[in-house]
């Protein structure tokens, strides 16, 4: 009799626990939640998961903190995540680029976006920017392609990296307003504002987060946007198409889990992150992104949507991948 009152009270236990919100998360080891970046501290990306790590620490009661693991353009994080395993201890939270461009762009990418990774969900929307510095003198995308065009001038582009996404966002704008612009590849989009700033470069195609805080305080003028819709961070700004050149892409922020995560924990996961924090959203205005939470089974779709289309833009471009 004492066994089965124990099985019992047990039974009723557990399945009580699992009723609640958050229990299948909660139930696990206390150990902290690791939410990896594939980029330095300090970056958009990184600012970005350690406010949503804030948020999602408040959901779920438990530990959620950020790992960072730079290096290769993004591609490191999405490596280790891979070989974690599925327990919802570790996620990851990447930009569009290393889950719909890469592998068109990487002959041996050491991961598969489609079949190594559980999604979690969409966090936000990204706009990117053009922006030109003191070199042109231009303050509209017309003034810039006035300048431009002149048999003197020597349009150049800042971009944070070959193979990037504002890689391709420059050289299909080039292609659309038939300038011949030169690609100045960086290490990121900071040394590259440094170089837009001080006049070496004229144009800058750098995430809209990125370019923001130097366009409010006067060093740089962001010519447009990228977007569907006018980004409301930088009032008055139009996007390219407003502005007369036909190119619209914006991206995304997601967070993913290892494939073979138990559905729960990732429906629960996924729940806790779509909740908005104050400092969440207070960032999002500050840096130009849109929260735009989303199922794991929206991701997946915008994932494989946006994986046909960087397959055009990536042969439009004439890019050979890399080995």
């Amino acid at each position: 009799m004492t066994n089965r009152r124990q099985f019992t009270h047990a039974l009723t236990a557990g399945l009580s626990t699992l009723a609640l919100p958050g229990a299948a998360v909660r139930a696990q080891a206390t150990a902290p939640i690791k939410l990896l970046v594939g980029f330095a501290p300090g970056g958009s990306v990184d600012l970005t998961a350690r406010a949503l790590a804030d948020a999602m620490r408040a959901q779920l009661g438990r530990p959620v903190v950020v790992e960072n693991r730079p290096g290769a353009a993004g591609r490191l994080a999405p490596e280790a995540v891979r070989q974690a395993k599925p327990d919802g201890e570790t996620l990851m939270l990447v930009p569009h680029g290393p889950m719909t461009l890469f592998p068109w762009i990487h002959q041996q990418l050491r991961y598969d976006p489609f079949q190594d990774f559980a999604p979690i969900g969409r966090l936000c929307i990204v706009d990117y920017a053009i922006s030109a510095g003191p070199a042109s003198g231009a303050t509209t995308l017309a003034d810039y392609l006035t300048w431009a065009r002149k048999p003197t001038a020597k349009p150049s582009c800042a971009t944070p990296g070959a193979g990037t996404v504002p890689h391709f966002i420059a050289e299909g704008f080039a292609q659309k307003a038939g300038l011949n612009l030169t690609h100045v590849h960086y290490k990121g989009s900071a040394p590259g504002m440094v170089d837009l700033i001080g006049g070496a470069v004229s144009l800058s195609s750098s995430p809209l987060a990125d370019a923001v805080e130097h366009h409010r305080s006067g060093k740089i003028r962001i010519l447009a946007t990228t977007g569907q819709q006018r980004a409301e961070s930088v009032n008055g700004v139009p996007t390219l198409r407003e502005a007369g050149v036909d190119l619209v892409m914006d991206g995304w922020y997601g967070v993913y889990a290892p494939a073979g995560i138990n559905p729960q924990t990732q429906r629960e996961l996924s729940r806790a992150m779509a909740q908005p924090s104050a400092a969440l959203t207070e960032l999002f205005a500050r840096s130009g992104l849109r929260s735009a939470p989303s199922s794991p089974e929206a991701l997946i779709e915008i994932q494989r949507a946006e994986h046909r289309q960087w397959e055009a833009w990536v042969k439009a471009s004439g890019f050979k991948p890399e080995a």
